[in-house]
């Protein structure tokens, strides 16, 4: 009894937190936005759809207010996506222009349940920031690598990464470097008047309480389900981008990853 009432905790908590972040979500989450993660995604994106035919469909997880969603359905894919978050959904449907609309489905629901019944209908599957607000990552990634068919590629994006630190003085630098940014973040916000919910994540953001995920756990599941890794990409993510640039060109540190692999 007690694991399902966490579960279901966290689901609600997500509903919750998720409902409040609504249109400012990214305003709130420069770290996805600034100019050294917009060349990060492009060119992921560009080496995943080269590996996609025309006509393939997307499926996105977590979709949020259409980080990836937007950017495969501006590539002329038919993209799904799936948020437990109604006024998130809401977000992006109010984004979708009307030549794109025909090729836009969208899904209020929670992962699990969602892809106990759609396993065969996608040929790209995206965890889009969503693994770390699951109570059970690892469960919920094994089922779904099982049920999919071979050929089904799968992108994991932007999920924090559990740290090794190899350099006490470049991890000292790096978390100077990360209290700056969030220093600036914080003032930037006061001066928009955004809103934040810092208090609000604990439950939300679920596997950052064990100090995020451990991409080698992700990919002992990718390779048991029969997966092949094509890309393991780790990087430093910041709210601004020159914060970004120096944490990944200067001190080489990391903080988040993105895994690509397909079924074979």
């Amino acid at each position: 009894m007690g694991p399902t009432l966490d579960k279901e905790k966290i689901l609600e908590e997500n509903r919750r937190v998720h409902s409040l972040e609504n249109h400012l979500y990214s305003a709130r989450h420069p770290e996805q936005t600034n100019f050294f993660q917009n060349s990060l995604v492009e060119k992921t994106l560009d080496q995943v759809c080269a590996q996609l035919n025309p006509e393939a469909k997307v499926l996105d997880l977590g979709c949020g207010t259409g980080y990836l969603f937007l950017r495969f359905l501006k590539r002329g894919f038919n993209v799904t996506g799936l948020d437990i978050s109604n006024e998130m959904i809401e977000v992006i449907n109010n984004s979708i222009s009307e030549n794109e609309e025909h090729r836009a489905h969208l899904i209020v629901g929670d992962v699990e349940k969602y892809m106990d019944k759609n396993q065969d209908n996608f040929d790209l599957i995206i965890f889009s920031a969503v693994l770390h607000h699951l109570f059970d990552y690892e469960m919920v990634l094994r089922k779904t690598c099982k049920s999919i068919k071979p050929g089904t590629k799968v992108l994991i994006f932007f999920e924090p990464l559990k740290q090794e630190i190899n350099s006490t003085m470049r991890y000292a630098f790096h978390r100077t470097l990360s209290w700056l940014d969030e220093k600036s973040y914080r003032l930037e916000m006061g001066i928009r008047k955004i809103p934040l919910f810092e208090n609000e994540y604990h439950h939300s953001d679920y596997q950052r309480q064990f100090g995020g995920i451990n991409p080698k756990n992700v990919e002992k599941i990718l390779r048991e389900e029969s997966f092949s890794i094509l890309k393991l990409e780790k990087y430093c993510a910041r709210r601004f981008g020159i914060s970004a640039w120096l944490a990944n060109r200067v001190l080489q540190t990391q903080n988040t990853f993105n895994i690509f692999a397909i079924k074979t």
